[in-house]
């Protein structure tokens, strides 16, 4: 042992820890076993690890199985890994042993040494006991998926915060465009008309239906299940133990959670994040779909539709001057992606349990964790440096209306689906439009297909002119 180091022993061996660490020989131990990613623990898991050793030690205190000393001392150190205080503390890297041990006992560890020197005792005195009184009543079983649910339920209100505030932007738009009619298009061919308007507000829809689907699949990650230890038995806790320390949790977190009614079923499955990861799928799957939109509508500037324009936020090319690309939302699809890839992991972890346990928890929880933050990292940027800058070529949108066949399905009713057909071909062959040929060839009067072939009336339901079906029905 080295000046720069005290020596501690775990179950193994001695273990050198640094001298001024609040972690402990686990941890240590951890940390030299498992270098993989490069990276560490996400901070808001650390922060809800913290809030169970704070709600454990108040439940342990009311059951009488923690005295009032030690109670406040965990409390009190609880609060300030809560706080981020001894984020530095928190070294390992998130893919590590199964269960998630090691990460679990870093923070039993770091509360330990510091609720020992605050009763006055050296870092590694242990006056408080890692494993006998910070964690008590406790495994790694329960908590670290616990831990997760409660980090995905605050992560998950940031993301809804960024796509509630992208879903109002797509409606501000919806309204200023709802009169400007444009060509709707299908297996990317002109369909019939709808309104800007219409397209906008149909991406809001989108974003809120997964919104809502989100929400509902945070439901289940309010159901825990702490207290039932290595299997979920329940073993060496009291029996009210479980119900008062989803209480005093409550309380410490202000989230509405409940005591599982099943431990043991709850400690072998993943299955309530693998959903979560799913209704995470359904919305990036809709938001891709809306950025391939995006970047087709504002193709060009000369050669594409270009019935928008995005902003412009950086040069497009190396070699070619002045092009100018979709930057934003091309990075916003490589997140969307990204978190699509991380749902793949999340799905193939959750079905690898074995028996009394899924020990996948500690990947499961950083690939939720990282999706979370990037996918409302991403929305945030696609709102402020994209949509917020949307302008509307609405000459451009009237000169391709102007020379597509969108109008044709409204005169299926007044003169028949094949003589329609029979209008649309002609129009395209001879390079008319549908109204012209429609008069010309004497199909209709020239004031009954302006009234039928009206754009506006063409992009909401209405009821068919039936003295007009019957005027040509028959033709």
């Amino acid at each position: 042992m080295s000046d720069d180091t005290r020596t501690e022993n775990d179950s193994l061996t001695d273990v050198d820890v640094p001298k001024d660490a609040y972690y402990g020989a686990f941890t240590a131990r951890a940390r030299e076993n498992f270098q993989i990613t490069g990276g560490t623990v996400h901070p808001g898991f650390i922060r809800a690890l913290g809030q169970i050793k704070k709600a454990a030690a108040l439940a342990n205190h009311e059951l009488e199985n923690l005295d009032a000393e030690t109670t406040d001392a965990i409390v009190d150190a609880a609060n300030e890994v809560i706080d981020g205080e001894y984020d530095d503390e928190f070294i390992l890297d998130p893919v590590q042993a199964g269960g998630g041990t090691a990460t679990h006992m870093n923070v039993n560890e770091v509360i330990a040494n510091r609720a020992t020197e605050l009763l006055d005792g050296d870092l590694g005195e242990y006056l408080v006991d890692p494993h006998d009184e910070v964690n008590m009543g406790q495994s790694s079983n329960n908590v670290f998926p616990t831990a997760t649910r409660l980090a995905t339920i605050d992560l998950t209100h940031q993301l809804l915060e960024q796509l509630d505030l992208l879903a109002d932007a797509f409606e501000e738009m919806a309204a200023e465009y709802d009169e400007t009619v444009k060509v709707g298009r299908t297996h990317l061919q002109d369909a019939v008309p709808v309104t800007l308007g219409q397209e906008f507000n149909a991406y809001a829809t989108m974003i809120r239906n997964g919104m809502a689907r989100i929400d509902g699949a945070l439901d289940e990650l309010h159901v825990i299940g702490l207290g039932g230890n290595a299997t979920g038995t329940g073993i060496n806790t009291d029996t009210a133990f479980r119900d008062e320390l989803a209480e005093q949790l409550a309380d410490v977190t202000g989230h509405d959670l409940t005591a599982v009614d099943d431990p043991i079923a709850m400690t072998q499955s993943m299955a309530p994040f693998a959903q979560f990861s799913g209704a995470l799928r359904a919305l990036v799957t809709d938001l891709n779909k809306m950025a391939n939109d995006l970047m087709l509508l504002s193709s060009g500037p000369k050669a594409g539709l270009h019935e928008i324009d995005l902003a412009e936020v950086e040069p497009g090319s190396s070699i070619m001057p002045g092009k100018v690309n979709p930057s934003i939302v091309e990075a916003f699809k490589m997140a969307c992606y990204d978190v699509l890839g991380k749902d793949q992991t999340i799905s193939l972890a959750a079905k690898e349990g074995q028996l009394e346990l899924n020990v996948n928890a500690p990947i499961i929880a950083k690939n939720l964790f990282e999706a979370l933050d990037e996918l409302a990292n991403a929305t945030r940027m696609l709102r402020e440096k994209c949509i917020d800058g949307i302008e509307v070529n609405e000459e451009r949108i009237q000169e391709l209306f102007d020379g597509s066949t969108a109008t044709a399905t409204a005169l299926s009713p007044y003169i028949g689906y094949d003589r329609t057909a029979k209008v649309v071909q002609q129009a395209l062959d001879e390079d008319r439009s549908i109204r012209d040929v429609v008069v010309d060839e004497g199909f209709m009067d020239e004031a009954d297909v302006d009234q039928v072939l009206d754009a506006e009336n063409m992009t909401q339901p209405g009821g068919l002119d039936r003295e007009l079906v019957e005027k040509y029905r028959d033709q």
